[in-house]
């Protein structure tokens, strides 16, 4: 019999934590330990599982890379069967081929026999995109909180009442009829987060999904021309917006995008692609709304995406934010149009030197240093109440970014000047 030590002698809830931070496969050799270990890992309360991740411990196949097996689901399915404690937690990654949606059905339901799932992910990757995506139906999960799809078909059952706990919702490439969505919504009115991504949802071109969430906080959209018929109706506690576009940009995706920054108007806190502000280009300014509350703006820009009418609506919305405190720019290969809207656009803008207080700047490999401390010099020289300029670099730009500022002679700053390493996240204080 295997030597009891002194983590073996740990409580059983603490031993249970400690398993519960393993790989599955790690977990289920523990069964080999001293007595004590034996059975401690049916307690777990969560399970991750992947095509990456073989159940069984076999890593002589690359799992990473090939369609998961039936057998492979039918081994997920006994493991799941196995566990006996509180169940809150389940998340399943697979690379689909052919897999019978009766066997991947299987799992969910035995997942609502164990009565008590908080949390359920299941992601779907098809190698062969023409195959159909493979049907989910969903249990009625009593206590599920966080519900996130991708890849499926998504079939609500007849007698669905909704998922009266459920606080986040995210859809990502998910087939589903747009009035089943919206029954999905109209049951969910504790949902404080919705996120979807718009590349696949059927969403019918004479009926609209009104979303209508007292307690929705969040909202992430990746949209194409469809989620035109997709309204924020009512959500009064609306703070925070992230857009992204999935299709190429055209004048009907830029009103889907004008309506839906109308929608989100009194946020918070905003983050915007680069296709956003593409798309916006080849509609005439002034836009119609204007960001009273926000906060906090993060946008994207790259050169493909760069030219004078995207700075304009740059300039634009940077002066329908009267109140803004924190910006966050991510920025490539745009080196003379960012000096442009940087130094010859200030007029106009006026949380510069009124409320701006948090500054962040990814300075990108293709994005020229000298252009990434102009940016930084202009911000520390202007925002009158600056307390904190974050710069994000890559390992090799480093010294001559240093070098730069103390060329700059920042130190004039009230600012604290702060240099983050993407790559190993460490941070440096410039001063």
């Amino acid at each position: 019999m295997a030597k009891v030590d002194r983590i073996s002698l740990l409580p059983e809830e603490i031993k249970i934590s400690i398993l519960s931070r393993l790989e599955v496969k790690d977990a289920l050799r523990t069964s080999t330990l001293a007595r004590s270990w034996r059975h401690i890992w049916t307690l777990l309360p969560s399970l991750r599982l992947g095509c990456y991740l073989d159940p069984l411990g076999d890593t002589s196949k690359d799992f990473n890379t090939r369609p998961v097996s039936s057998s492979w689901i039918r081994r997920v399915s006994r493991l799941i069967s196995s566990l006996q404690g509180p169940f809150l937690l389940f998340e399943l990654s697979l690379i689909l081929d052919i897999i019978p949606s009766n066997l991947l059905q299987s799992i969910l339901d035995l997942l609502f026999q164990k009565d008590g799932v908080q949390t359920l992910h299941l992601h779907c990757f098809y190698p062969n995109r023409l195959l159909p995506k493979v049907i989910v139906r969903l249990p009625l999960f009593h206590s599920l909180k966080v519900l996130g799809l991708s890849g499926c078909q998504l079939v609500l059952p007849d007698e669905f009442r909704g998922f009266h706990c459920l606080t986040t919702l995210s859809l990502s490439d998910v087939k589903i009829p747009n009035h089943r969505l919206q029954l999905l919504l109209d049951t969910s009115k504790n949902l404080t987060s919705f996120m979807f991504s718009a590349q696949d949802l059927d969403l019918t071109p004479d009926l609209s999904v009104n979303i209508s969430l007292p307690l929705l906080t969040r909202v992430q959209f990746g949209i194409n021309e469809m989620v035109d018929n997709i309204c924020l109706v009512s959500t009064p506690h609306l703070e925070e917006a992230h857009i992204f576009v999935n299709n190429p940009v055209s004048e009907n995706l830029a009103r889907v995008i004008l309506r839906l920054l109308t929608d989100v108007s009194m946020v918070s806190s905003l983050h915007l692609d680069c296709d956003n502000l593409k798309a916006l280009s080849l509609l005439g300014l002034p836009f119609s709304f204007s960001f009273p509350q926000l906060k906090c703006f993060k946008f994207f820009l790259n050169v493909d995406n760069m030219d004078n009418r995207t700075c304009d609506v740059i300039y634009w919305l940077l002066k329908s934010m009267p109140f803004l405190e924190e910006l966050n720019i991510e920025t490539e290969g745009v080196a003379s149009l960012m000096r442009e809207l940087l130094l010859t656009r200030q007029n106009g803008v006026p949380w510069l030197d009124q409320t701006l207080k948090s500054v962040i700047i990814n300075i990108c490999l293709s994005l020229n240093v000298m252009t990434g401390i102009t940016m930084v010099k202009f911000f520390l020289q202007n925002a009158k109440v600056l307390k904190l300029m974050k710069i994000l670099y890559q390992d090799d730009e480093r010294l001559s970014i240093i070098e730069e500022l103390q060329k700059e002679e920042v130190a004039s700053s009230d600012a604290k000047v702060v240099m983050f390493n993407i790559k190993t996240e460490v941070t440096v204080n410039v001063k």
